[in-house]
């Protein structure tokens, strides 16, 4: 929830995009205009400052006062501004925007190389802020909670704008039905799934589970999305993808390390079949029209366990009448009165029995059936996602 620390995580984050000599995020006052920056990271070494934006037409303050994002791809004596670094010869810049249209901040890459940056990188530093915003805007809430200008509580500001994380509706793609439901068992909690637009009736579709409760998993989800969805617009190859996730976790979690199991998938609609990496999650389940039961298993280890891991892709053809479940350990280690894990046998059990039903109707009655069984809600958070092959 501290806004430098969320602020070193999305300038971390930023190393896996560009080259640059220094990376800036600037974070608007409530009181009056001045800008604060937070963080200010060097490419050889960490710079961190305290310093104003200073009220300018460099590149900075303008796209503060626009509200869009712009590039001076080659910098001047005579353009440069207070805001700008005196070796900077190339920069570019993205508005932070939060909730409402609200104008948080900038985030600013800078360069002494004047050729470094094209266009094509401006629209990967604005998917990068979009990505990055609501992580910033919910620290900014929490810090004007501490500061007595908020009365809400920590974990409630924390789950407002955690509920702006996840998708609003599923995709609608011809011959699938998609559907996903999320518990947390606290107001905010460490599961995410997320569905990604990748062009020509292809999305991403993602799960990931992060090690502990509470806003500190909260904070590692939001940096998890971010990069994630940064890194599959970028196309690259799911292992890549994975690979620099797990690079930016490992670095970024310090000490008192946090893992994340993620299983990642990348649909072809027209195809009819989906490539996926599984880094240590919960196998999900595709249950085939026939019976015929498939764990998908196949990937790698947990992101930030280790260094440099390697991960392997797998693909799955899906016929119609088949059914993939994705879901985390909320839903097959609850336990009842007597200990007891709900197990995958009972979710199978219950695929098998609504495995026709439509696929918002097959998660909430999975859900359903873990209240049941642990007699209230999960004590853990549990989530379910659906793709029936139509």
């Amino acid at each position: 929830m501290d806004l430098s620390h969320t602020a070193d995580h999305v300038l971390a984050g930023s190393r896996a995009l560009f080259a640059f000599e220094t990376a800036s995020i600037y974070v608007r006052e409530r009181h009056g205009g001045a800008m604060v920056c937070q963080r200010a990271r060097a490419e050889s070494e960490a710079a961190r400052e305290a310093r104003r934006l200073e009220s300018a037409e460099d590149l900075p303050g303008r796209v503060l006062r626009t509200g869009r994002a712009s590039s001076q791809l080659t910098v001047t004596d005579e353009d440069r501004g207070p805001n700008l670094q005196e070796s900077t010869l190339a920069a570019i810049a993205a508005p932070i925007i939060g909730g409402g249209g609200r104008v948080l901040g900038v985030i600013t890459v800078e360069s002494n190389d004047r050729s470094r940056y094209t266009n094509d990188d401006l629209e990967i530093l604005m998917s990068y802020s979009r990505a990055a915003a609501p992580s910033i805007e919910r620290a900014l809430l929490y810090a004007e909670n501490v500061s007595g200008r908020r009365s809400t509580s920590e974990l409630e500001v924390a789950r407002q704008v955690m509920s702006g994380l996840l998708p609003s509706e599923a995709p609608r793609l011809d011959g699938f039905d998609i559907a996903a439901v999320i518990e947390p068992a606290y107001e905010v909690g460490g599961d995410y799934y997320d569905y990604i637009p990748l062009g020509s009736d292809r999305w991403a579709v993602a799960m990931a589970d992060v090690s502990g409760k509470g806003a500190p998993a909260a904070l590692v989800v939001a940096a998890m999305r971010a990069t994630l969805y940064t890194l599959a617009k970028r196309e690259l190859a799911l292992r890549a993808i994975l690979q620099r996730a797990n690079e930016f976790i490992h670095a970024s979690t310090g000490p008192k390390a946090k893992y994340v199991t993620l299983f990642y998938l990348v649909l072809d609609a027209q195809a009819r079949r989906f490539i996926y990496i599984n880094a240590g999650h919960l196998p999900p389940i595709v249950l085939r029209k026939n019976g015929h039961v498939e764990l998908l298993r196949s990937g790698g280890f947990p992101l930030g366990f280790f260094d440099n891991p390697r991960y392997f892709e797998q693909f799955v053809q899906l016929d119609s009448g088949d059914l993939l479940c994705l879901y985390t350990d909320g839903i097959t280690e609850a336990t009842n009165a007597e200990d007891e894990d709900y197990g995958r046998g009972r979710l199978l059990d219950i695929l098998k029995e609504h495995q026709g039903a439509a696929a918002a109707e097959v998660c909430r009655t999975v859900l359903s059936d873990v209240r049941r069984f642990s007699g209230g809600a999960p004590k853990d958070d549990a989530t379910v996602l659906v793709i029936r092959a139509l």
